[in-house]
């Protein structure tokens, strides 16, 4: 059964590498060069730093299992499928994302020259479905794996990225003005608006 969830997992995490490399490769193509720089120093550094930290987390799980025996929480088995479950689910919001976003796919604050205004998709429900679909990511592969370091350092991303949002959003009211104005008082950041209708 530890096999079986490990390879659920990992079958996820393959799918969600695999489309989001096709995103970013085709959304460089447009040449534009991004300034990083833009979104400030520590917290281009301290989100990029916890990501790779995740990762490298999440890798050696995989390889070197013992290497976080310390981060280990021995949890019930239909709690770890709960996991794989809520990763999944995950998963898929992130691929909705991706094709949504198309193009206009960035890594940082500022928008492609030729960007356009996305509504559609999970950009219909809140406006910054990467990263509440990187929390609720976290935590899936913590349940599903048994560990806590995991989940931690997704949300210590995920606070980061949040601190790092009201940047984007002036870069966003910039480019598409009163239209994202309106979309913010009508669409939740993180979480779908409990009055839509506003």
């Amino acid at each position: 059964m530890q096999d079986l969830i490990h390879s659920a997992v990992f079958v996820c995490l393959a799918v969600l590498f695999a489309v989001g490399a096709y995103h970013r490769i085709v959304s460089q193509m447009s040449g534009d060069r991004l300034d990083r720089s833009k979104e400030g120093w520590p917290l281009m550094i301290g989100i990029r730093s916890l990501g790779l930290a995740g990762l490298v987390q999440t890798v050696l799980i995989f390889m070197r299992p013992p290497a976080l025996d310390w981060a280990r929480l021995p949890l019930p088995l239909a709690v770890r499928w709960f996991g794989v479950a809520t990763l999944a689910a995950s998963i898929a919001w992130l691929c909705w994302m991706f094709f949504s976003l198309g193009r206009n796919l960035t890594d940082t604050v500022v928008t492609r020259r030729d960007a356009t205004f996305v509504k559609r998709g999970p950009y219909h429900f809140v406006r910054n479905p990467m990263y509440t679909g990187l929390l609720i990511m976290g935590l899936g592969i913590g349940l599903a794996l048994e560990n806590v370091s995991i989940p931690a350092t997704f949300l210590a991303v995920f606070v980061l990225l949040a601190i790092r949002t009201r940047t984007e959003e002036k870069y966003l009211i910039a480019r598409f003005g009163d239209a994202y104005l309106a979309y913010m008082r009508r669409v939740g950041r993180f979480l779908p608006s409990l009055r839509p209708g506003r």
